[in-house]
């Protein structure tokens, strides 16, 4: 599987949607502090204590991102682990921010994944029922490749009241529950699943079934006040 790699950043950073969520950082730290609020910063317990067995997936690896990495994402909390279940193993990265008004935002995985060989194949949204939403939420399907070897990748934006997928509008939120609720925590989720030969679908399947095995748990302990 592709690991956290944060040393080609510079070619997006300079696109049309970094600038584009640039922008929007800049109006959500303005819109901050014209109102002059107290923020609330939120204190959910550690990652790193989120449940090693989840329905029929256990825990079998856990590490620490390097000082590089950590300083490049700045993420108030991380949790990076293997899981393995009945049809093989899977990844589950998670970074926690406490606080954006400072302008300190989640990365997208087009960011970080390329790197060391791999290649994006393919970038979708799809629409998928979890346990707990009384909506479907939206998940970016990112596919990379490197050689023989392909990965599926899901992932998305979450905050304490939406779901999203499109990074730029995460930062629409930002500012709208920002200002309604005078808080900026957001976290990125990212599963990763090898593909097998001619059987994506059958790796989004299992996917999704982890997915919907830690959603809730994992939901429930990162908005828990």
């Amino acid at each position: 599987m592709p690991e956290f790699n944060p040393s080609s950043p510079g070619a997006f950073l300079r696109s049309a949607p970094a600038v584009a969520v640039s922008l929007l950082l800049v109006g959500q730290i303005g819109a901050f502090h014209l109102v002059h609020t107290q923020e609330y910063v939120p204190h959910p317990p550690h990652l790193q204590q989120f449940q090693t067995s989840i329905g029929n997936f256990q825990m079998v690896s856990e590490s620490q991102l390097d000082e590089e990495t950590q300083s490049f994402l700045k993420a108030d909390d991380t949790l990076n682990r293997s899981y393995a279940g009945p049809n093989g193993s899977l990844s589950l990265f998670v970074a926690f921010f406490l606080s954006q008004r400072a302008g300190v935002t989640p990365h997208s995985p087009k960011v970080c994944l390329p790197g060391n060989g791999w290649a994006e194949v393919s970038s979708s949204r799809f629409a998928t029922t979890v346990p707990g939403e009384p909506a479907p939420i939206t998940v970016n399907r990112y596919i990379v490749s490197h050689g023989d070897e392909r990965d599926l990748v899901l992932y998305w934006y979450q905050n304490r009241h939406h779901v999203m997928a499109d990074e730029i509008f995460s930062k629409l939120y930002l500012i709208w529950d920002g200002l309604r609720y005078h808080r900026s925590d957001e976290a990125l989720v990212r599963v990763i699943v090898p593909i097998a030969a001619g059987r994506q679908e059958a790796a989004e399947q299992y996917a999704l079934e982890f997915i919907r095995s830690f959603y809730m748990p994992l939901k429930q302990r990162m908005w828990s006040d």
